[in-house]
């Protein structure tokens, strides 16, 4: 199976795309930094026994008001977003440039989070996902598969120097991908043609090819 995607390409600034933090926000210090890890991290926990829980009606109900309580307890807290939507600083951390990001942002508790890496020119995305992500029985809904091709094609134009919005991805799917079974995404820039950028990526689960990408992305100065 074939999907593709398309969206209309621009000329577009940082600005324009909202993109208006560049640099990391040091008025957000460490220290609340692993707080707000912290928190993600165990509310990705509690989305991964969401998809599994059962109990009686009694306990349901005692698990929403404890839910209900946690919300409350973090809407006075909410409202101004301290983390950087988009920043160029990431040094070694490749997962940085989006901390907030659905597909690689540690601080999203909804992204798995794929873990990235350089091989050579090579990026490297290796992730588990869990029932979370579960479209089929047992394998990896194709939206999600979708979502990352689309972030770690982005993210390796990006560290190329020649990153910009996506303007086509075309996603071929060769056999389904197995939930809760490490999977390892490897994507390349394949060229640069004035301001079009040509970017593939392939996906392996335990050695054979599952789903394969091709994607058109449209270079912008992030300056």
């Amino acid at each position: 199976m074939t999907m593709r995607l398309d969206a209309a390409p621009a000329n577009l600034s940082a600005d324009d795309i909202g993109m208006t933090t560049l640099k990391t926000n040091t008025e957000f210090t460490q220290a609340q930094r692993d707080a707000l890890l912290a928190v993600a991290n165990e509310l990705r926990t509690v989305l991964d026994h969401m998809t599994t829980l059962s109990g009686d009606a009694e306990t349901l109900h005692a698990i929403a008001a404890q839910a209900k309580g946690l919300a409350q307890a973090m809407a006075p807290h909410t409202g101004n977003k301290q983390l950087e939507h988009f920043t160029l600083d990431w040094g070694d951390d490749l997962n940085s440039p989006l901390p907030m990001s659905p597909v690689t942002g540690r601080f999203n508790p909804i992204a798995p989070p794929v873990a990235l890496h350089l091989d050579g020119k090579t990026l490297i995305g290796e992730v588990t996902l869990s029932k979370v992500y579960e479209g089929g029985p047992g394998a990896v809904h194709g939206s999600w598969i979708a979502a990352i091709y689309d972030q770690l094609l982005a993210f390796a134009g990006i560290f190329n120097r020649t990153g910009g919005p996506t303007a086509t991805l075309n996603i071929e799917f060769m056999r389904p991908t197995p939930i809760n079974v490490p999977l390892r995404f490897e994507v390349t820039v394949d060229s640069v043609v004035d301001r079009k950028i040509f970017i593939s990526g392939k996906c392996f689960c335990e050695e054979k090819l599952v789903t394969r990408c091709e994607g058109l992305f449209i270079q912008h100065n992030y300056n």
